[in-house]
């Protein structure tokens, strides 16, 4: 009689979590995620058809979180600038937890070519926040400068060098 798994897909994503922020990236497999939450590595193709797709899983959902928290301060913002700030801070929150990832995802590859379309995703959740945001406070901004701002937003992200504060003057 087959072995029967309750919630397969939650423990597949919370062991490849833990793999993916406690390990090297290059040691992440499906063989190891699979030995972690104890399963057969068939049963994880039955949910991701590759590591990098359950990498992306695992990285979609403490997105969505991250960018629950971003949308809450944001209503919380008293200024334009407070509310930039907080988009600012969630990015670079989110991308620190991740920063072997992407690292990957600029070093390029096949890696990289998988990763544009949420590179794409993550640029328009940005501009409809920077868009929303310029509304609540009656400031005009057209989708070509939000465009802009965002990509803006996730380059500083990438530099922990450059102060949220540098990047925010640039915008307004």
């Amino acid at each position: 009689m087959p072995k029967i798994i309750k919630d397969p897909e939650d423990r597949i994503l919370q062991a490849a979590r833990k793999r993916l922020l406690d390990n090297d990236l290059s040691s992440f497999s499906l063989r190891g995620v699979a030995a972690d939450c104890g399963i057969a590595v068939g049963t994880i193709y039955n949910y991701f058809r590759d590591k990098e797709s359950l990498m992306a899983a695992v990285m979609a959902r403490d997105w969505t979180d991250a960018l629950k928290g971003v949308r809450m301060q944001l209503d919380q913002a008293g200024s334009l600038r407070e509310g930039l700030l907080y988009i600012c801070r969630g990015i670079r929150s989110y991308r620190q937890i991740y920063r072997d990832v992407w690292s990957s995802y600029q070093a390029g590859g096949d890696f990289s070519t998988r990763y544009r379309t949420r590179h794409e995703l993550l640029l328009s959740q940005i501009r409809e926040m920077i868009r929303d945001l310029y509304g609540r406070f009656g400031v005009p901004c057209p989708e070509n400068r939000r465009t802009l701002f965002a990509e803006l937003i996730i380059a500083g992200a990438q530099h922990p060098e450059i102060r949220e504060e540098e990047i925010i003057e640039i915008i307004i």
